[in-house]
């Protein structure tokens, strides 16, 4: 699993400034637009660091997770992008989220909001390769989850 702390912070946010530069490049749309998502990221960083770490990890597991589908063509230009800074090729990035539904089954519960956003995702995502059994279970552990997930307190840490 990816974990997003202040000392990781700078490094995870330029790996989703690159995938995100890259979306952008392939969809046309001006990577510095206001909406974009690392423009959002930082409105988040001047409210709370908290905040924006938070939001960096669930939108880093949800790209990652659509990130699977891309040609190997696209995944290679990304890759090729990341590791010329020194960063993790996507498929290294793709296998930290990768086994999750997998663990999830095998315990039979999910642990954590952040669990939770990457099986939602993947259970929503008709075209995720997983089989109706395992997605029905997910769907279940979904329910369970939600029914018992108390949002933790909020502190003033930044």
């Amino acid at each position: 699993m990816i974990s997003i702390t202040k000392d990781t912070y700078p490094f995870y946010k330029r790996i989703f400034e690159i995938i995100w530069q890259f979306q952008a490049q392939h969809a046309h749309i001006d990577p510095a637009i206001d909406y974009s998502p690392i423009k959002v990221l930082e409105s988040w960083e001047l409210k709370s660091m908290s905040l924006a770490r938070r939001g960096l990890k669930e939108g880093l597991l949800d790209v990652l997770t659509h990130m699977s589908y891309l040609s190997n063509e696209y995944k290679n230009e990304i890759t090729q992008q990341l590791e010329a800074e020194n960063l993790p090729p996507l498929n290294v990035l793709i296998s930290k989220i990768k086994d999750i539904p997998k663990k999830v089954l095998k315990k039979g519960k999910i642990k954590n909001i952040d669990e939770f956003y990457v099986i939602k995702e993947i259970c929503d995502d008709i075209s995720y390769d997983i089989t109706d059994n395992d997605r029905k279970e997910l769907n279940v552990l979904l329910g369970v989850f939600e029914n018992n997930y108390k949002e933790p307190k909020k502190s003033n840490k930044r």
